[in-house]
């Protein structure tokens, strides 16, 4: 991909979300600025490896729980995104669409495909927020211009 093609892929993301932030809910902005926050202050530290299941095999430890927490409270991206498959995921006991949202949210405005895609998703069935087509197809839209063609 040439320069010139990857900033108009990036202009163009910027545009949609501006406009994301311009419709977006006052409460929607507040946890965009908490994302930004987390962000600013992300060290270095990955996550690499500390998935760790339970006795039933589908479930997460504790230990594993908080090492994605704690990553993705530093700005790791990956596990925004894996705590809101862990938190989405209805066979297990931390299954909490709120959470899930949040954690899609935080990942999808920090640019990951995949979560752009599920943040969708949940707004387009209305799972775990308040069902809106507007919210979903812009999400959608956000991970097809990033280049997520599943999206479409």
């Amino acid at each position: 991909m040439t320069l010139m093609n990857a900033m108009r892929r990036l202009n163009r993301t910027s545009a949609v979300i501006c406009l994301l932030l311009a419709c977006a809910p006052r409460a929607y902005a507040q946890d965009i600025e908490h994302g930004e926050a987390l962000v600013a202050s992300a060290p270095e530290s990955k996550l690499a490896g500390v998935y760790q299941h339970g006795q039933g095999g589908s479930q997460v430890s504790a230990k594993g729980l908080a090492a994605y927490h704690q990553a993705a409270s530093q700005g790791d991206v990956e596990a925004q995104y894996t705590l809101a498959r862990i938190y989405e995921d209805q066979d297990r006991v931390s299954f909490d669409y709120s959470k899930a949202h949040s954690w899609y949210r935080l990942a999808a405005t920090n640019g990951h495909l995949g979560a752009q895609s599920r943040l969708g998703l949940l707004f387009e069935f209305g799972k775990g927020v308040a069902q809106s087509r507007v919210q979903a197809h812009m999400w959608y839209s956000i991970a097809v211009l990033n280049g997520n063609k599943a999206a479409a």
